[in-house]
């Protein structure tokens, strides 16, 4: 994980200089100095930094308050105040603005320092929630849809449904998008036999940067074996959650990542009627590590799926 960005806005070139110096000597990276509000929006809106420190009275046209404002709601970047003082109603219009604190100039470097880590924090939690509550709420659209699809004449006790591959695609792709996934792919597991399962892909969903591999035949019939996801079976079958990334993924488990043209991935088991019916994998064209909480609700969207796809 890289340096914290933080963007200075700060008219008086003498003091940005300073905030810049302890910023960088905090362990922070500054891609920028903007001396007024219009030019600060623009290079926030290129560069997007992690956090904006605003000099609360800006000596231009547009006042830091306005700046901050149009700030969170363009581009969702927390900003901290730097103000030297404040009346009355100049800290209610700030208020509006929802900022992450306020520092008092001339600041304190370790107060500076702290201020900017609780607000960095923050907004990291605030941004897990948001992320876990849009997934949760497309997934109840998602399912939803699909019981409908469900809902068809078959009697009790029928065979699971085969879906048509644009219905499931509609499906995937509001979760998708909430979860800013590459990609993602339905599996089917196959018994044989011999006992030796079979594995294809019979679904998928993939951002405009995705490649389709749904056609693949290395992606039909094959076993767990023979891509090196013997680990996959087991954990799978006991229905655990598969995290597959670049340094904690086995070597012999890239030749699938390799096909679907990912680099990471969340794969969970998917049951129907009590029985293993696959796997769905969220996958992404970067690596990437998924939080426990958007792991979580990952697991919750498989249980749903399966749910739905069993119901008759």
């Amino acid at each position: 994980m890289g340096k914290p960005a933080i963007f200075i806005v700060e008219d008086e070139a003498i003091v940005a200089n300073d905030i810049r110096e302890t910023l960088k000597s905090l362990g922070y990276d500054v891609p920028g100095i903007a001396k007024s509000g219009e030019i600060a929006i623009e290079k926030v809106g290129e560069l997007r930094p992690d956090l904006v420190l605003m000099d609360i009275h800006l000596a231009t046209e547009m006042d830091g308050v306005e700046t901050a404002g149009k700030i969170h709601i363009l581009y969702d970047i927390p900003v901290i105040y730097l103000t030297a003082y404040a009346d009355k109603v100049l800290l209610d219009r700030a208020k509006v603005t929802e900022p992450y604190g306020y520092v008092v100039k001339p600041y304190d470097e370790r107060e500076l320092h702290s201020v900017i880590e609780m607000a960095l924090y923050k907004h990291r939690i605030e941004r897990e929630i948001k992320k876990r509550d849009a997934i949760l709420f497309a997934v109840s659209a998602a399912v939803e849809w699909l019981l409908r699809l469900s809902r068809g004449d078959a009697p009790a006790g029928a065979r699971l449904r085969d879906f048509n591959a644009s219905d499931i695609r509609d499906i995937l792709e509001p979760i998708g998008l909430a979860l800013d996934a590459g990609a993602i792919a339905i599996f089917k597991v196959e018994p044989g036999p011999d006992k030796t399962s079979t594995v294809s892909m019979v679904y998928e969903w993939g951002c405009p940067a995705y490649h389709p591999a749904l056609y693949k035949p290395e992606l039909k019939n094959f076993t767990f074996a023979s891509k090196g996801l013997l680990r996959w079976e087991g954990l799978l079958n006991h229905g655990d959650v598969v995290a597959a990334a670049p340094g904690v993924m086995p070597d012999e488990e890239r030749p699938l990542f390799t096909l679907l043209g990912v680099e990471s991935g969340v794969v969970v088991p998917v049951f129907v009627r009590d029985t293993l019916f696959g796997f769905i994998g969220f996958f992404d064209l970067a690596a990437r590590q998924r939080s426990p909480d958007e792991i979580e609700a990952l697991r919750i969207t498989a249980n749903l799926l399966g749910a739905a796809m069993g119901y008759q």
